[in-house]
């Protein structure tokens, strides 16, 4: 592990027992798909966001959306992307988290959504920017995994995680061949993450840059996706959040995604 270069990891952070990396690595999953597939009354969110992207060269562009979730790390959220042709219904992602996640697309114009094949998942959220629906749900977290040290990163104490790409993910994208995360010590968030292809340097890399406190919850602010192949970088930006809402299960089906959630303006709290 010490052969990848890129990943910058200094300064003191209390080093882990296996049972304690362990132990964290397992808090951090459930989290993420904590209440699957049950109804969380009162304790829904939806974050409007804008993604920027900036290009090594060429002219930055951006584009904004809405994310949906019955609670703050449940396992089913759904996407939906604002049109740029107001004759057009907006694009919509259903995701299911996982060690088998699962994505349904709602195509503009569709009265049904389709399942994406597991190719699918890596291909950018909108064209020509970095994001995928697979860096969305971050499935890694659910392969095996090596707990590698602790150290600060962005100045702040980490625990390093190795995971390594299962059959499913191996089929479609041979090129993967390993991913790093360094969680944060206090918020259990994860920090930086890093995919590395038949190389030690890293192929991409997840960067956050903030997070916000709205009403009693800490979010996601802002975090950047790097493209170090082409150079590119594409932010994505939580604008405004509503916490503490009542969304309906259905919302979050194949079939919701013909549905749109309705919810107040003033519901929506600034994260400027």
């Amino acid at each position: 592990m010490e052969g990848k270069t890129a990943f910058p990891a200094r300064g003191f952070a209390k080093i882990l027992t296996e049972k304690e990396a362990s132990n964290r690595l397992d808090r951090y999953r459930s989290f993420i798909v904590r209440d699957l597939n049950k109804t969380s009354f009162h304790k829904a969110y939806a974050f409007r966001f804008r993604l920027r992207h900036m290009p090594r060269r060429g002219e930055e562009f951006s584009r904004t959306g809405t994310i949906y979730g019955l609670a703050l790390g449940h396992g089913l959220s759904r996407i939906d992307l604002d049109s740029s042709d107001p004759n057009l219904s907006p694009q919509k992602f259903l995701l299911y988290n996982g060690p088998r996640p699962k994505v349904w697309l709602l195509s503009p114009g569709e009265n049904e959504s389709r399942l994406l094949m597991e190719k699918e998942f890596f291909q950018p959220i909108f064209k020509g920017m970095n994001q995928s629906t697979f860096d969305l749900l971050m499935p890694f977290v659910f392969w095996d995994a090596t707990y590698i040290k602790s150290g600060k990163v962005a100045g702040r104490p980490s625990h390093l995680y190795s995971f390594l790409p299962p059959k499913w993910v191996k089929d479609v994208r041979s090129d993967i061949t390993e991913i790093i995360m360094a969680l944060d010590e206090s918020y259990e968030a994860p920090l930086r993450i890093e995919t590395f292809s038949r190389s030690n340097v890293p192929s991409r890399t997840f960067i956050l840059n903030g997070m916000k406190k709205v009403t009693d919850h800490w979010i996601v602010k802002s975090l950047d996706c790097k493209n170090h192949q082409d150079r590119s970088n594409t932010r994505f930006e939580v604008t405004s959040a509503a916490l503490n809402l009542d969304l309906d299960l259905s919302l979050f089906s194949p079939g919701g995604l013909l549905k749109m959630p309705v919810i107040p303006s003033d519901a929506f709290t600034s994260t400027k």
